[in-house]
């Protein structure tokens, strides 16, 4: 089922294990993750309703390496451009399945391209509008938000969640990246969070506050890098 929640961007939301898919309609056309490689037939039938073809996505953008974020590019990768974080880039190309956990989820961890490798900073022009990159590792050491500071919007991927749902810290990530992270998204003008799971929210700042207080009573290391990094 999709959902319009600004003019020219939708919600898809493809299966219970996807990841949200955000379609951004420009004079370039973005889809931002592409769920699970399972979920893809209904991918295809929501861009359908929407009035959209799979040819008609110029670029797919993943905000990290995870399976239920990049499995829908095997479809998508013919005709779309394939942008990921030089980080979850070389994850996805060598299919480090330790990190992208797709046979878990039988999901094919090979075959999959990225031609465009991200850095923090990089701005992605869409001609109407356009992305800023920012390479916010902690949930995978490859995650990304992108932001489109016109109408003060960032699509955050598993770095961020409404009402302070925990991010899961994997391997490749660490709690200390995690925080500056959190640092640097705190300093940001957001009017609206769009995350990779759950609930879309218009209060970024509690949304952060709530993080970090979640996650100091998760993990017993969290208070002192908090601390550190002036977040408590």
């Amino acid at each position: 089922m999709y959902r319009r929640i600004h003019k020219n961007i939708y919600q898809i939301k493809p299966g219970r294990l996807s990841s949200h898919c955000y379609l951004i309609t420009a004079d370039l056309n973005v889809l931002i993750d592409s769920g699970t490689a399972r979920d893809f037939p209904k991918l295809e039938r929501e861009l359908s309703e929407i009035g959209m073809k799979v040819k008609d996505i110029d670029i797919v953008i993943n905000t990290h390496e995870h399976f239920d974020h990049i499995g829908g590019n095997l479809f998508l990768q013919e005709n779309s451009v394939i942008m990921a974080h030089r980080h979850a880039a070389v994850k996805i190309i060598y299919g480090d399945d330790e990190v992208m956990m797709c046979r878990t989820h039988g999901q094919k961890p090979v075959g999959y391209r990225v031609h465009v490798w991200l850095n923090n900073g990089d701005a992605i022009d869409l001609g109407s509008s356009f992305l800023r990159v920012l390479h916010t590792p902690g949930h995978t050491s490859g995650s990304i938000c992108l932001y489109e500071p016109r109408n003060r919007i960032l699509f955050s991927g598993d770095t961020l969640f409404s009402s302070g749902t925990l991010s899961t810290i994997y391997r490749s990530g660490s709690l200390g990246e995690y925080f500056n992270s959190l640092r640097r998204i705190k300093t940001m003008k957001i009017d609206l969070l769009l995350p990779g799971h759950g609930r879309i929210s218009g209060n970024a700042e509690m949304d952060i506050e709530k993080t970090i207080e979640n996650t100091i009573g998760a993990f017993p290391d969290a208070k002192y890098l908090a601390e550190m990094f002036g977040l408590s």
